[in-house]
């Protein structure tokens, strides 16, 4: 049986007022317990309004029916705040006068009509980034304004990964009780595979998980830091042994299983990422300038990141700024006169107007894309002015909808089987930003508002801009070969 005792660490967390508090935890920790106690206490003595999000409306209904409304059954001293007809209500409580509201965060809508003191987002690795952003809103005239982010970790740098990066970064330090050397538990510094426990960074000698959680304090790594972050691994709690964990890992589905829900620790295996050697492999000394018929694919933004070739190859990229006496869209307007761009797909968002002005300027040449996915799942990529009927405004027949996941498999398909070249050499500095771009993209699976999941294309810095240009000119490159296959 697990006694309080055992969860020691969680103590000075329940007691930390921090407004913006940060939990990058493994699983089954009790923190989604903490929070719910936290909240009833917030609303009850303190009156606040409070949203606590999960990732989607199932998970909400599963968590208030399987773990709150059991929590105020079963202590009366809660439920005594807690407005009768709300015992049993899924998405909201009333706490006196304080409401505390649960949602999802698949449905744009929910973050809507909402006001909020507190907001509490529950694994929100699985949530959906836009609508956490969304609520932000809804705590903008609370004067307290206070969030809570936990959740176990995926990826580095993403979620609540790089939310615990911006905090104070505290960790559950202890002294060894043989050679008092401090220190926090690190899988591969504290454990011994052979004899399956743990020991002392320093020493070797054994300590017990037990020992952890009942020598250690935590300890800011930035104290100066205002946001108050804790990262939590099942290392720390003493119903687990280092056997079990060694048991757990070799069980494991994957490594990115045990170090996320174990571990606490993002991971990002290699097989989720574009790899480097589809570009290197793809190098050709062929001379793809002298084709003709070339096209380009452009990523906009305060630069311009630009990539030109054809059929044959690709002999040009790179980015583009605003000079002096030329602005990066004249800059580009200039390479598409030099190289004879047949065609031509700039991203629309978000310099919408200005790559509106592009098209006009070469009619029929350059095109506008905007990542939207078919509702038919018929196409990957659609052309407006290939539709007939009605006449259509020159805004609407130069948009090109393209879906944003299947464009971005396409692409590394087409990589993949050495259609796509590069005329250009290895160490050049533009093809390595290339390489660097398209590397900051992993693949995740997500659940959508029906609970269905579904894999998509994220970026971790969101450095990713040489990326799609090729993608763009991917793009372009249908769209030529569609027309004039044979040239």
């Amino acid at each position: 049986m697990i006694e309080f005792g055992d969860h020691r660490f969680l103590w000075e967390i329940y007691d930390d007022q921090n407004p913006v508090l940060v939990l990058r935890k493994g699983s089954q920790i009790g923190a989604s317990t903490m929070e719910v106690l936290k909240t009833f206490h917030a609303a009850r003595f303190w009156g606040i309004n409070q949203i606590y999000t999960l990732p989607t409306v199932d998970d909400v209904a599963e968590f208030v029916k399987s773990k709150v409304n059991r929590i105020l059954k079963v202590n009366p001293c809660i439920r005594q705040g807690v407005s009768s007809k709300d015992v049993d209500s899924v998405e909201q409580k009333q706490i006196g006068k304080a409401f505390l509201f649960f949602k999802g965060t698949y449905t744009e809508k929910e973050a809507i009509m909402l006001t909020s003191d507190r907001n509490i987002h529950d694994e929100l690795d699985k949530s959906k980034p836009e609508v956490i952003r969304d609520y932000m809103s809804r705590i903008g005239f609370s004067k307290i304004r206070s969030q809570h982010y936990f959740s176990t970790p995926t990826i580095p740098d993403v979620g609540v990964d790089k939310l615990f990066a911006q905090s104070d970064q505290k960790y559950w330090r202890f002294n060894c009780p043989h050679c008092r050397y401090r220190q926090h538990m690190e899988w591969d510094k504290n454990l011994d595979r052979e004899r399956k426990i743990y020991v002392c960074q320093k020493c070797r000698k054994e300590i017990t998980s037990r020992q952890v959680c009942d020598l250690g304090e935590w300890e800011a790594k930035f104290p100066s830091e205002s946001i108050s972050g804790y990262w939590i691994n099942q290392m720390m709690c003493p119903w687990r042994t280092a056997a079990d964990l060694i048991k757990e890992e070799s069980l494991a589905e994957d490594t990115q299983y045990f170090y996320n829900f174990v571990l606490g620790l993002p991971y990002l295996s290699a097989d989720l990422r574009i790899p480097a050697s589809l570009f290197l492999k793809n190098l050709t000394e062929i001379n793809a300038a002298s084709e003709g018929d070339n096209v380009m694919g452009a990523d906009t933004g305060n630069e311009n990141h630009v990539v030109i070739g054809n059929k044959k190859g690709i002999f040009w990229m790179g980015k583009l700024k605003d000079r002096p006496n030329r602005t990066r869209w004249q800059q580009m307007a200039e390479l598409i006169q030099f190289y004879d761009i047949r065609t031509c797909v700039v991203d629309a968002m978000p310099w919408t107007e200005e790559a509106l002005l592009l098209a006009k300027k070469f009619p029929y040449r350059v095109f506008v894309n905007f990542y939207k996915e078919d509702p038919k799942m018929l196409e990957v990529v659609r052309w407006n002015d290939d539709k007939e009927g009605e006449e259509k405004e020159f805004e609407e027949e130069v948009k090109v909808l393209t879906s944003r996941n299947r464009i971005i498999d396409d692409t590394i398909s087409s990589l993949r089987r050495g259609e796509i070249k590069f005329d250009i050499e290895k160490d050049y500095p533009a093809f390595r930003l290339l390489i660097d771009h398209a590397q900051t993209m992993y693949s995740r699976t997500v659940t959508d508002k029906l609970g269905q999941e579904k894999r998509e294309w994220e970026s971790t810095t969101g450095e990713d801009h040489l990326w799609h240009a090729l993608i763009y000119w991917h793009i372009a490159l249908k769209k030529r070969n569609k027309y004039e296959p044979n040239r």
